[in-house]
Order: C-alpha cells, then structure tokens, then sequence
C-alpha cells in the first residue's frame, strides 16, 4: 500500500519532467509512462508466475523456491537505492509542514469523499476487482476443474501467466495509442474485456462445454481488462486529481475494499438446487455464478458512465481553473 501510494507522487513528477523535455502534454507523457510501467510489471509477473513452475520441475522444494522470491525481493528493495531522487520542492515542503500526521493519514478517505470526481471513478475499480474475484473463484478453481478434468490445478499457472503475458504487451500498446484515440477509448475497450468475460459464463454456463480454446480467450479478455487497469487508469488518475498519493491511494483502497467484498459475495451466493447457473463446487456447497456475473456486467457498464461524468467534472474543474488564472493575470497587469 504504501509503495503505490508513493507512487503516484514520484508518477505524476517524472511525467511532467519528460512532458516538458519532450514538448508534448502532461496527458501523453503519463499516458506512455502508464503503459510502459505496467508491461513491465506485468512481464515481471509473468516469469514470477513461472518460476516456481520451472524451479519445482527442476527437482527444488517449495522452501527453496521461497528462499529464491525472498533473495529476489530483497535484490528489487536494494536497486531503489539506483532510482533518481526528486529533490522535494519549496511548495512541497511548505504543504508538508502546514499538514499534520492525522491530515495525511487520512488523505485518501478525505480525497474520496470530498471530490466528486472520485466517487464517479469508483466504479472502474471496481470492475477490475470484480472481474478477479470471478476469475479466482469460479474460472481457477471450477470451471478449469470441470472443463479441463484440472483437479490438481495444472493449468492455473500457464492460464494466468497469458493474462498478465497479454496485459503487459496490451499496456504498451495503449500507452503508444493513448496519445491517439485517448485515453477514453481505451478505458472503454477495458470494460468491455470485463463485461465480455461475463457475457460468455452467461451465455454458455455449461462448464463442460469449455476447452482450452475458449478459455485461452476468456484469460486474454482478463488481461486486456487488467492492462487499462494498470495502465491507462493510473494515468488518467494522475492528470484529474490534483493530490496524486491520495488518488493512487484511493485506487488500492477501492480494490482491495471491493475484493473483500466480492470475496464474501461469492462465498454467501448460494442456492437450493443444482442447475445451469446454481453450480455445485468442490466443497460441495450449490453457488449461483449468475447473480456474480450480472454483478460484473452491470459495473462495467457504470464504470463507463461514471467516467464520462468524472471528466466532465474535470473539464469544468479546469475550465474554471483557466479563466481564474487568467483573471489574476489582467488583475496583475492593471
């Protein structure tokens, strides 16, 4: 948590450094940064993901593949050290000593709650969680089960690696991209992924109907969702919100408040009688996935409303914000 929450700060600061250097606008540059910074934290995923995989087949114990993600840890944590410092500038510095420990702590609840925008880009978030409870809890751990005869979890390495394999390349794409159709579009493709993922359970609830085939789609539908997730909402983030910790803070705190909650929504959707969508799983309790996955449909299609709102509340913000620039610039004259 606190590692993304600096982020936003250092994010926002490198983006107007290479803005001004580039001549391009702040939008473009944290665009591109976003995609570039989410390909490669995807790709990282990726070989994290298989190296356990590859370790165990060459004869390791679990202890030693922990042994090796703790050394890996540690080596990430002593490069940081390498990572340019921005100096804290005096504006900066000022707010940091006009704002006490409790102002601070509480910035991101405050951000939420006060700024409309926030509220109106809760939804997108909000997706993203939803969409990654449905596929730990149904796709993972049933239907991979039922469709594949995956009892022991084989394909849940591979399958997941294709997600965060698709939405690593996918976030460079949109980061080059970004600058042309905008960041919008993009935002809208996500929710599509998402809203497409559960049309397709909806639509074929039949789990012995599924292959691999099919199933490669629905984990790459996942990983084009999660790359405007880590991409292109991180900077969109970055530009409409002014307190950059606190907009990064809000955008861990919706996910990991609506995963919890998506969680326990999953555990307590049952049913009575086993049918198409009332699924029997392998803890031998009847859930219905229907109710999740019009769950999932029906916040994909608020998250793109409620966008469409924060940036017309942020157009307004700005336009507002211009002409008392420019006030102050012919008060200043006369």
């Amino acid at each position: 948590g606190f590692l993304w929450t600096a982020q936003g700060s250092y994010f926002a600061r490198a983006s107007e450094e290479y803005a001004m250097a580039k001549c391009i606008t702040i939008e473009d540059a944290t665009s591109l940064f976003g995609g570039l910074f989410a390909g490669i934290y995807l790709s990282e995923e990726v070989v994290m993901r298989l190296f356990s995989t590859i370790m165990l087949s060459w004869g390791w114990s679990w202890v030693a593949v922990f042994v090796g993600y703790t050394i890996i840890a540690l080596v990430s944590a002593f490069l940081m050290v390498f990572v340019n410092d921005y100096p804290i500038s005096e504006e900066e510095q000022q707010r940091n000593d006009s704002q006490s420990v409790f102002y601070k702590s509480t910035v991101t609840l405050r951000l939420m709650v006060n700024d409309p925008k926030m509220k109106w880009m809760i939804p997108l978030s909000a997706t993203f969680a939803l969409s990654s409870v449905l596929i730990g809890t149904f796709v993972n751990a049933e239907v991979l089960r039922v469709a594949l005869s995956d009892s022991g979890s084989k394909y849940v390495g591979v399958l997941t690696s294709i997600s965060a394999a698709v939405g690593g390349i996918m976030s460079v794409a949109f980061g080059f991209a970004s600058p042309v159709v905008g960041n919008q579009a993009i935002l809208v493709v996500g929710c599509a992924s998402f809203f497409m993922l559960s049309a397709l359970f909806l639509t074929y609830p039949v789990l012995e109907s599924w292959n691999l085939l099919s199933l490669i789609l629905v984990y790459a539908l996942q990983g084009v969702g999660r790359a405007t997730f880590e991409s292109t909402l991180k900077a969109e983030f970055a530009v409409v919100f002014q307190e950059k910790e606190a907009a990064f803070g809000n955008i861990i705190f919706q996910n990991g408040l609506v995963t919890s909650i998506g969680f326990i929504l999953a555990a307590k959707l049952r049913c009575s009688s086993e049918s198409t969508y009332c699924i029997k799983y392998h803890d031998g309790n009847l859930h219905n996935i229907r109710v999740f996955e019009l769950l999932v449909m029906t916040s994909a299609i608020l998250a793109v409303a409620g966008y469409r709102r924060a940036r017309v509340l942020y157009r307004r913000e700005k336009e507002e914000h211009e002409m008392e620039a420019v006030l102050l610039g012919e008060d200043h004259l006369l």
